[in-house]
């Protein structure tokens, strides 16, 4: 049901049959009612589809704790930072969403610059640890010579904490320690120095 408002210009609100009137700032819009689809109406591939992106919201919110979400917050340009996760990751989550692949899926994101040739290898004798090595392109856009390298776990189905190496950008290589336990991969990625700046994450399958 509309009404009338108590606005000099005698506004409407409310709905009148499909079309909905609504006031911001003292400018009437219109738009179309948002109509309720029946269940039985959803095709297979949209029922598919719907659960893929209810295992991704729900993986989002299991991310509540971990620090690295503010990084898709800072980088969340013109909407949130769950809607900038949703669509980055949706490809990871396969079919109806139940299995997820670790290689297509990122735990950081921002407009820092991951260096060239970012490798990680497994250390001789001692696979807990990984020599990682890169090229210093500080001064390259964002790229910064302070910038610190950091690292995340897949571990036995979880997901640790942003680990600082306290490795700068400068510096080309470091010494990655895995904690222990059963290990499926690592996400390397750079934060700037006042945390503010953060890259997109590179996947190493351990």
């Amino acid at each position: 049901m509309a009404r009338i408002t108590n606005d000099p210009m005698g506004a409407i609100s409310g709905m009148i049959g499909p079309t909905v009137f609504y006031t911001v700032k003292g400018k009437q819009y219109i738009r179309a009612a948002i109509r309720e689809r029946e269940k039985d109406s959803w095709s297979p591939g949209q029922v598919t589809y719907r659960q893929k992106v209810s295992k991704a919201a729900a993986f989002w919110g299991k991310l509540a704790a971990n620090p690295a979400r503010e990084s898709w917050k800072l980088a969340a340009d013109g909407m949130s930072g769950y809607n900038l996760f949703l669509k980055t990751n949706l490809p990871a989550f396969k079919g109806d969403g139940s299995q997820m692949d670790l290689a297509w899926l990122h735990l950081s994101a921002g407009k820092l610059p991951l260096p060239h040739q970012l490798i990680a290898v497994a250390g001789e004798g001692d696979p807990t640890k990984w020599n990682v090595s890169w090229q210093d392109d500080s001064g390259n856009a964002l790229a910064q010579s302070d910038d610190e390298l950091m690292v995340i776990f897949a571990q036995d189905g979880k997901f640790t904490n942003p680990l600082s190496t306290g490795v700068k950008r400068k510096q080309k290589k470091a010494v990655v320690q895995a904690p222990q336990g059963t290990i499926q991969g690592m996400y390397l990625f750079f934060a700037s120095a006042d945390g503010k700046l953060y890259s997109v994450d590179q996947f190493v399958r351990v």
